[in-house]
């Protein structure tokens, strides 16, 4: 990750600083530049494709259209397909992963489908160029919406007390990632593999173990680009909130990934339930569509799928069983709650943690007691 080089800390530093140093109406074609020269240091294959997608939505969305529902409807169409085409070049192993490529696409469905054509008459191409190449955000996230970003980009100052808590959040994110993950877990703990002897054991603190170093380098990761942001004088939302003590799963994706999952619920889960009025149908199209947005494969679609059913049936439980309203007034009911999410949890880590379907089902056959 380029926030853990040299470069990544020299990046940071120098960006603050011509940021601050440039008239204001200049600070846009400072993000959008710095944005440009990370992903020109990832590669040039990746800042081709950032520039073809660029392309593409400054035509889609650039001039005003006389048919902006056509329009929209053939730029989200392009972004689908050429977001499939990414993931299927990625699963074939044709394509090295692109930086930010992923969360780049959810940032165009949603320039597209909410703020449509005429940015060129509208006076918004400087910032919505920025808002795509945002540097603190482009790898990993958090994934802002465009109106919040405009909004910060306009009431940007300068405070020492602002800054001095994002390098605060940046000092939090560095030491979650090099300290807890790499150093702790990887390193002095080994994951946790091993380390009883017992398969059933060694097999569930190994999805423990991938869950905690998920978990601590992506919010990790989110605490630098939060950091970062600060730095330049602008919030971004934050993207995980102890998701571990989530009390159901509802909760739990209310806490993880939080970002991501308001962008599924807003422009997958809700569309769909609005026109059919099943909340499971939803639920598995959404958790479905999240799952493969990760990684086209197998697994991941699995994994969409294991997630959607489950909160199918707690929305089933939570609205549709009187004895639920009765229980949650227990605090026993509530514990139980949270360590049942909790496993819940664990167990899809079973296959996102395996390379293949068929290892998965084996660690789940394994924690199963089979």
């Amino acid at each position: 990750m380029v926030w853990l080089t040299g470069f990544g800390l020299f990046f940071m530093a120098g960006t603050t600083l011509l940021y601050w140093r440039v008239p204001a109406r200049w600070r846009p074609g400072v993000l959008s530049a710095a944005g440009a020269l990370l992903l020109a240091q990832d590669g040039w294959s990746g800042l081709a494709a950032w520039g073809a997608l660029m392309a593409w939505l400054g035509l889609v969305c650039g001039p005003r259209w006389r048919r902006p529902a056509l329009a929209r409807q053939l730029g989200l169409t392009g972004i689908v397909l050429a977001f499939a085409l990414y993931q299927y070049a990625k699963a074939e192993h044709a394509l090295a992963p692109y930086l930010g490529f992923a969360f780049v696409s959810l940032k165009a469905w949603h320039i597209i489908a909410e703020h449509g054509s005429g940015a060129g008459a509208q006076g918004r191409m400087a910032s919505t160029l920025a808002y795509l190449l945002y540097p603190p955000t482009l790898a990993l996230g958090p994934v802002q919406r465009f109106d919040a970003f405009r909004l910060e980009l306009l009431r940007a100052r300068w405070d020492s007390r602002d800054a001095s808590r994002a390098l605060e959040r940046i000092l939090y994110g560095y030491c979650k990632v090099i300290l807890l993950a790499h150093y702790l877990l990887a390193n002095k703990l080994h994951g946790l593999q091993g380390l009883s002897g017992v398969v059933w054991v060694d097999t569930y603190l190994g999805l423990l173990a991938y869950g905690l170093d998920l978990y601590w380098q992506f919010s990790g990761y989110c605490d630098i680009a939060i950091g970062f942001a600060a730095l330049l004088g602008m919030r971004v939302p934050e993207n995980f909130n102890f998701p571990f003590a989530a009390r159901s799963l509802p909760d739990f994706w209310r806490r993880w990934h939080i970002t991501v999952s308001e962008w599924c619920r807003d422009f997958v889960f809700r569309p769909l339930f609005s026109r059919s009025h099943h909340y499971l149908a939803a639920s598995l199209a959404s958790m479905i569509v999240l799952g493969l947005w990760h990684e086209l494969s197998p697994r991941y679609l699995a994994w969409g799928a294991f997630h959607g059913l489950g909160l199918g049936i707690a929305y089933l439980w939570s609205n549709h069983i009187a004895l639920a309203a009765t229980l949650r007034t227990y605090r026993a009911w509530r514990v139980a709650c949270s360590l049942l999410t909790l496993q819940f949890v664990i167990v899809s880590f079973a296959l996102t943690s395996s390379a293949t379907l068929g290892e998965a089902f084996r660690k789940i056959s394994v924690l199963a007691g089979q």
